[in-house]
């Protein structure tokens, strides 16, 4: 590459289409160059790719706001704002719901990107005294989500739920990701949080309910069990120290006694008779643990419906739809277990959809119209999302299974079971199927198996695949926050009433981040794509 001149002029090659010749390496250089003179965006065609600067700078003023307003994609250096332009004016002027989705890794600056892209359209849009307070309400959202629940951010989903949040023509998804707000301290950041939930509307009274729901959470992590033998032999466990139980029912209204026997016990019917059996410390923990996260998940999912009914436009006309998806990127570590399984899934359903709608579709037309072209070589990574997801013999379908199957049920039965199935799969090994084909693969550990994703080959340890896809939360839990006296916490547990037992047992969290993938590929599919890498 030395010498040639597109690389030393990185202002000719803001659109890397241009790049001659066109290879990673050539690729990959401009970037950097462009990243040394601080162009954190570059184009491919009408992809914008952006480098986390990991600094300020000053191109997001007013000024640059009008300079990208109404401009045309390529008359511009290449910027966010012009892409959140083109896809606003698309929605405007041609009537077409957009999205928006912006992928990559941990750190690249997803969340940022999101901020920007909902600054920009809340800028550029009408005015009008409700539609000001709407949006500000919208933009103020970004801190009390990131600040109110502890490790929360706007705009993602998580592996144990992903959840649509449709507000005023926006929807996005929602995660739970270590995050702060930038440059802040704690207290400021709290001082932040609380004058973003006045500007959304909400009332001292439900700011003090979170903060108690909120604080329920973190007191839970600090209740600490202990192992003791009743007269039968049997082992039981109990509170080692009260002093937090009682903490946490005195900010929920509850008898110590209660939680406790919900924490240590579990209620078992057999016929007719109702046995209540002693749990073991560990089974204690699961249960601790599984609570904790369940009144995490359910306060974040209230909150999200709360701002939504405070930002809601209250209008019956049809509105058009511009949704911003921030989503975690690919993980690759060196250990890798059920969190970064499904991660990885619902990214290679992304990389589905850019395949159909961007680089098949586009072809197919070529096509159509007989236009003379080059075929391009892509990948369809349709295999990889079946062998995960078909309903009857995928991955996922295979741990369901398992979790449901009566008698000794382990990681190492699911993973026998995959072994048989996927011995052929080109796209599936483990040590038994590397044996099986005479491969010598030190890489590869037992207990793991491996997939080779779009993205690259990832190594899967099964250990706890069970017990996080089961997460289950025993009926006496639901039943003790039902039984509470807080109106907020209480109103999260509607299962807990003693009126509407079911025997039904809850979907799994595969299941439920199966079905809530596919909710996300009905609305991205319905929406003319705009990307941001």
């Amino acid at each position: 590459m030395e010498g040639t001149s597109s690389l030393l002029d990185a202002e000719a090659v803001a659109d890397l289409v241009l790049l001659d010749p066109l290879t990673e390496e050539s690729l990959v250089q401009t970037l950097q160059e462009r990243f040394r003179r601080h162009e954190i965006y570059t184009y491919i065609g009408s992809v914008v790719i952006s480098v986390n600067p990991y600094r300020s700078l000053p191109i997001y003023t007013p000024e640059k706001v009008e300079e990208y307003h109404n401009c045309s994609f390529f008359a511009v250096k290449p910027h966010i704002y012009a892409i959140a332009d083109d896809a606003y004016r698309s929605l405007r002027d041609r009537d077409r719901d957009q999205c928006i989705l912006i992928t990559g890794e941990s750190g690249a600056g997803k969340t940022e990107a999101s901020k920007l892209v909902m600054s920009y359209v809340a800028a550029v849009s009408g005015k009008g005294e409700e539609v000001n307070k709407v949006k500000e309400q919208l933009l103020q959202s970004n801190p009390v989500l990131e600040g109110e629940c502890p490790t929360c951010h706007l705009l993602s989903p998580q592996p144990e739920q992903l959840k649509l949040r449709q507000d005023c023509g926006h929807y996005g998804y929602l995660d739970r990701e270590s995050s702060s707000l930038p440059g802040m301290d704690d207290a400021a950041n709290f001082r932040a949080m609380q004058d973003a939930m006045r500007i959304i509307g909400f009332s001292p009274a439900e700011v003090t309910e979170l903060l108690e729901v909120t604080a329920v959470v973190l007191k839970l992590g600090n209740v600490q069990l202990s192992s003791s033998f009743q007269a039968s032999g049997m082992e039981a466990c109990s509170i080692t120290e009260p002093q937090e139980l009682r903490e946490i029912c005195q900010l929920i209204g509850l008898d110590p006694s209660t939680l406790e026997q919900a924490l240590c016990s579990r209620t078992v019917k057999a016929r007719d008779e109702t046995v209540l059996t002693t749990l073991t410390v560990p089974q204690g923990y699961y249960g601790r643990d599984a609570l904790a996260k369940n009144i995490y998940s359910r306060l974040f999912d209230w909150l999200v419906k709360r701002i939504n009914t405070s930002i809601q436009v209250k209008s019956d006309e049809q509105r058009r739809v511009m949704g911003v998806l921030d989503i975690y990127g690919f993980e690759i570590f060196q250990d890798n277990g059920f969190e970064q399984f499904i991660i990885n899934y619902c990214n290679e359903k992304l990389q589905q959809i850019f395949i159909l709608m961007t680089l098949k579709e586009e072809q197919e037309e070529y096509v159509r119209e007989g236009i003379q072209w080059t075929p391009v070589e892509f990948f369809d990574n349709g295999i990889i999302c079946n062998l995960i997801e078909n309903n009857t013999s995928g991955i996922l379908a295979m741990l369901d299974e398992e979790c449901l199957r009566p008698g000794v049920v382990n990681e190492d039965t699911f993973l026998t079971k995959l072994n048989q199935l996927f011995a052929t799969h080109k796209h599936y090994e483990s040590k038994e199927t590397q044996n099986a084909r005479r491969v010598t693969d030190t890489s590869l550990p037992a207990r793991c198996f491996r997939i080779h994703h779009y993205a690259g080959k990832v190594t899967y340890n099964v250990t706890g695949f069970i017990e996080k896809n089961n997460d289950l939360l025993f009926r006496d839990l639901s039943q003790a926050m039902w039984a509470a006296r807080h109106a907020l916490l209480r109103s999260l547990f509607p299962e807990g009433d003693p009126q509407k037992v079911s025997l039904k047992l809850p979907p799994t969290a595969g299941f439920q981040f199966k079905s809530s993938v596919a909710m996300l590929m009905k609305n991205l599919y319905s929406k003319n794509p705009n990307y941001i890498r």
